[in-house]
């Protein structure tokens, strides 16, 4: 494992030229090549050096120069295997480079591999894919949690300084918590969405891991650039908050957290205990929790399944076997192959979210649901930004529990319910950071929480997301 411990002590030292960016791409890389944990489909070995020695030659200028990073199977790169954790696209090579790959490389991260991931963005364990499970370093009877699971993995056992997930209900979050790690979702429109596949169109969106909110800092002002290929990105132009917190000596943390304590209540008993204490440290500190009511959260799962699989639906009805994706032979007519290899080449997981989706847009029955679903995710904004005229951020836990075992059999409906407390930002597209804080007192995994923003200031969730962060490691 490298002696970095994340992206800024990395970075100086390249920039110190303690280590070369060669020598610091080929320690990421024996351990990616280990794959004790199953982290990785795809490792880019020749093309990582490469990129590595161009650095070495040119020079460290960007905080991202030389420092090894991996991406979800779900982001587009060129040349390089693209799979989405799924038998419907094993062999896909794409021809074009999406956005956010992109993006990092021109600001020099050097790509090592492309890390495994739930089926198209579906689960959060990590197990739904024909790859199979990715094992929790920490402890291997443990899941790291999905989708974004290998990604978390991959910076948590030493073979990247960095990952890119995606995040469409918590699939950032949630590992990041069962990791012990800093996962950040940017505001929806944020950050572009052009070369990643897409689950549900309306809630996904590239998000990072990293060991601290600094190295986020470091990675969104990488990727935070306009795109003109996605139509769906806001045009609010780049961010610079890595340089704003190191020029920043200002420790304050005379901040208005609103919270509904109903929310860590429904937490098992361990995780209230680490929340709770938490919120003691950080009032000791200067923070100020005001007590907020968030009413409507708790339909936040069923509109959630509603919206989501009636768009993944829709995203997913072009992998056919015929326009993208496996392809079986054996059909008797052209309806009978598109079944075939719709069948074979889908996990169960996407499949049953495919079917519930296509049922809710159905004739009769999109009214009554997928309509019904969008009027109620604007009640859940409403009392965000009811909160917000009150507080500057919302805390809230990210899972009620820490992470699953690998022998839990809980059934998709109890496994949906775990994203209850992550659902809701995604809904209402707002940006929020996972911090990590202590371990539980029965298993001993990493807990944790989440500060939730108002759309558009990532700048200055990252910024207090950081100061939280050093006043409670």
């Amino acid at each position: 494992m490298s002696e970095f411990k994340n992206i800024y002590d990395a970075h100086l030292a390249l920039k110190n030229k303690k280590i070369s960016a060669k020598e610091l791409c080929v320690e990421h890389i024996k351990v990616a090549k280990e794959n004790k944990n199953n982290t990785f489909i795809t490792l880019t070995e020749d093309f990582a050096l490469e990129k590595a020695k161009k650095i070495d030659e040119k020079g460290i200028n960007n905080h991202l120069d030389g420092i090894p990073f991996s991406l979800k199977d779900l982001f587009i790169t060129k040349n390089i295997r693209t799979t989405a954790g799924s038998k419907m696209l094993y062999n896909y090579i794409p021809p074009y480079e999406g956005t956010t790959s992109d993006n990092l490389q021109d600001a020099g991260a050097v790509l090592i591999g492309k890390v495994g991931c739930d089926e198209f963005g579906m689960g959060s364990s990590n197990e739904n894919t024909p790859f199979g499970p990715v094992n929790l370093p920490i402890n291997n009877d443990y899941l790291p949690g999905g989708s974004s699971g290998a990604s978390a993995v991959s910076v948590l056992e030493g073979s990247s300084l960095f990952s890119m997930g995606t995040d469409t209900g918590g699939s950032v979050r949630l590992p990041a918590n069962f990791c012990g790690l800093v996962g950040y979702k940017p505001t929806y429109g944020r950050v572009s969405r052009y070369g990643q596949i897409a689950y549900a169109s309306s809630l996904d969106q590239a998000s990072p891991f990293a060991k601290t909110p600094l190295d986020i800092a470091m990675i969104m002002d990488s990727i935070t650039k306009n795109d003109e290929k996605d139509s769906t990105q806001a045009p609010i132009g780049a961010m610079n908050s890595a340089s704003k917190i190191l020029n920043n000596t200002d420790k304050d943390l005379k901040m208005t957290i609103g919270i509904d304590r109903s929310m860590i209540e429904g937490c098992r008993e361990d995780v209230r205990d680490s929340l709770n204490q938490s919120i003691k440290e950080l009032e000791k500190k200067g923070v100020k929790f005001k007590d907020i009511s968030l009413p409507h959260l708790k339909y936040s799962v069923a509109v959630y399944y509603v919206i989501a699989t009636s768009e993944a639906s829709s995203n997913l009805a072009r992998f056919d076997g015929v326009h993208f994706g496996y392809s079986s032979k054996n059909g008797k007519d052209l309806e009978d192959s598109y079944a075939l290899s719709r069948s074979i080449g889908f996990h169960e997981e996407v499949k049953r979210r495919v079917l519930l989706g296509t049922f809710c847009l159905s004739s009769g029955y999109s009214d009554e649901y997928y309509s019904h679903a969008c009027k109620v995710r604007k009640l859940i904004y409403d009392d965000f930004q009811k909160a917000f005229k009150e507080c500057d951020y919302v805390y809230s836990p990210v899972c009620a529990t820490t992470a699953f075992r690998k022998d839990e059999i809980l059934t998709p409906l109890q496994m949906y319910m775990n994203d209850l407390y992550t659902i809701p930002v995604n809904l209402a597209g707002l940006p929020s950071m996972a911090i990590p804080y202590g371990k539980s007192s029965l298993n001993s995994l990493p807990t944790g929480f989440q500060l939730i923003g108002n759309s558009f200031k990532d700048e200055e969730l990252i910024l207090d997301g950081h100061k939280v962060f050093e006043v409670l490691k």
